[in-house]
């Protein structure tokens, strides 16, 4: 089978993951990578072995013509970057989020449509074991008739983009928040169905004078279900809580620590506390070992890895994307709103 040329732009933090992931993708050869820093572009490539780094994008399109451009660099770009290497002929697949501005991400939706190539965003939560396992779990029935879900984010003040005065997310509309709020918005439309903001508050508990507001509170509403979201940069340790209740059971994942625990309906109120704790140590210790064993064993796929080893199926076989270009300018829609939302709230804030 053919090899996929694989270009990255943008030599950032989080390219590394990405190339990690394509490294493990045994059709793709990774051709290049790009970045405006030429010395950052030349790190990235001597460190991971890549046989060529430029600092032009146009340069790196025309000498390289790519089967596929990884665009890893900060979202106010992406639109021009995903727009550009279409018109040349590449398939995309985009960091999240897509865009920043709803107008952007449609004229990567139009560009797609006209184009007829693969474009893809990477919602790589949705693609981490645990809500694979989860997602599976609600589409078998288990939890019955979905009444809710709750996503909870927490970060810590030492993560890197907080902590860093001149980071391009806190120059925007919603700050930190514009740049993670995807995450949640694209996990409850997950498990409640297409939906909007319905409000939000923030606050401010933290000492960093750039950041407004560094709490997030946000309740999201489908046709017939609500959800909430709460964000924090405030946290003692990184942690991501995903709750859906349904009216058999509820289940609860944390992503970071790859545990699903599925609290069923209780039957029998004499027993009910014994078997509860029985029923959700083992549950505990089975996620645990599972996911022990698939490390060891070198199955373990991060979200990202899985969501770019399908993307690269989908080029190779011709098949749907995992997550497209359509579903990334709903989450965009919906986190512009809601960013607008914390705009005003911040403004007000500000003018007391």
């Amino acid at each position: 089978m053919a090899k996929l040329n694989v270009v990255v732009v943008g030599c950032g933090a989080i390219t590394h993951g990405h190339l990690e992931a394509w490294k493990k993708v045994k059709q793709a050869n990774i051709v290049a990578v790009s970045d405006l820093d030429e010395k950052l572009a030349e790190e990235t490539a001597r460190i991971w072995k890549i046989p060529h780094y430029y600092s032009s994008f146009d340069e790196m399109l025309e000498k390289t013509k790519p089967d596929v451009v990884n665009i890893a660099t900060p979202p106010q770009s992406h639109a021009q970057l995903a727009i550009q290497a279409m018109k040349s002929g590449s398939n995309i697949i985009i960091e999240k989020p897509m865009t920043l501005k709803t107008e952007d991400a449609e004229e990567i939706v139009k560009c797609q449509e006209e184009t007829k190539l693969k474009a893809g965003v990477i919602h790589n939560w949705l693609f981490e074991p645990v809500i694979v396992h989860a997602i599976s779990k609600v589409n078998q029935g288990q939890l019955g008739q979905i009444l809710s879900a709750h996503i909870d984010v927490i970060n810590t003040k030492i993560d890197s983009m907080t902590k860093t005065k001149d980071h391009w997310s806190h120059k925007y509309v919603g700050g930190r928040f514009g740049e993670m709020l995807a995450h949640p918005i694209y996990l409850l439309r997950e498990f409640i169905g297409q939906c909007d903001v319905e409000s939000v508050q923030t606050q401010k508990l933290g000492n960093y004078p750039w950041m407004i507001s560094d709490e997030f509170f946000g309740i999201f509403r489908s046709e017939h279900l609500y959800g909430t979201a709460h964000a924090s940069f405030n946290g003692s340790r990184e942690a991501i809580f995903v709750t859906v209740y349904g009216t058999d059971a509820i289940l609860r994942s944390e992503i970071k620590n790859a545990i699903t625990n599925i609290f069923p309906a209780k039957q029998d109120r004499r027993l009910s506390k014994v078997l509860d704790s029985i029923n959700q140590s083992n549950q505990i210790i089975t996620s645990s070992f599972k996911s022990a064993g698939q490390v060891v064993f070198g199955r373990w796929e991060t979200g990202h890895q899985r969501y770019i080893r399908l993307f690269a199926d989908s080029v190779i076989n011709q098949t749907e994307v995992p997550i497209s270009v359509e579903d990334g300018c709903a989450v965009v829609k919906v986190v512009e709103k809601t960013c607008k939302e914390i705009g005003k709230i911040e403004e007000e804030r500000m003018n007391k």
